[in-house]
């Protein structure tokens, strides 16, 4: 006569299939939570790395780089904020001032939702403004657009300005929250560093 299993076995087999289960979920999740940092990270440095090319870009076209300025009604100087006066036709100067601003004032159109982020980091805006008079230091109505986001907030000077020769340092990282953990791009510690020599200034 055949045996059949015992409900001790059963209860046996059962515990033993649970622990695999476990152990199995356990790893799924980590690798996918593993591969979220991994996309998080690379796409924060590919943001970091268009807008450091675009800055490198701008600022190499500078004929003026301002020690300081009021854009908007606002001080601007390093190392949070940068002016700079770029040649146009006719003689004029367009403006481009960039400024570090708290992520929490800037508008819900420039940004996505992230509590986190609002009260972590901070967003990197440029106003644009033509038809300048080249030697002005004042400029009212500029536009502001967002060239960076989730830039951390911590005490890194983001400009800095050599006289002789004239050339800015960018001092970048960036900062986000991904699945409890908070990430840096370069690295927590590390910068992403780039140098700018104005080619029309004097």
């Amino acid at each position: 006569m055949k045996r059949g299993f015992t409900l001790l076995e059963i209860l046996v087999a059962l515990a033993v299939l649970a622990i695999f289960t476990t152990a199995l979920l356990a790893f799924t999740q980590g690798t996918l939570s593993a591969n979220r940092l991994a996309r998080k990270q690379a796409q924060l440095l590919e943001e970091l790395k268009d807008a450091a090319g675009y800055l490198a870009d701008t600022l190499q076209e500078a004929q003026t780089v301002l020690s300081s300025a009021t854009v908007n009604g606002q001080s601007c100087a390093p190392p949070t904020c940068l002016a700079v006066l770029l040649p146009e036709p006719g003689g004029k100067c367009a403006l481009r001032a960039y400024r570090l601003e708290p992520r929490s004032g800037v508008g819900d159109d420039y940004k996505s939702p992230d509590l986190w982020a609002d009260g972590n980091t901070r967003t990197l805006r440029e106003y644009r403004l033509g038809g300048q008079d080249c030697s002005a230091t004042t400029f009212t109505s500029a536009q502001p657009y967002v060239v960076l986001d989730l830039v951390d907030d911590s005490s890194l000077d983001f400009f800095q300005v050599q006289s002789s020769p004239l050339a800015v340092t960018l001092n970048i990282r960036l900062k986000a929250r991904e699945g409890g953990r908070v990430l840096y791009v370069p690295g927590a510690g590390e910068v992403y560093r780039v140098q700018v020599y104005p080619r029309n200034a004097p």
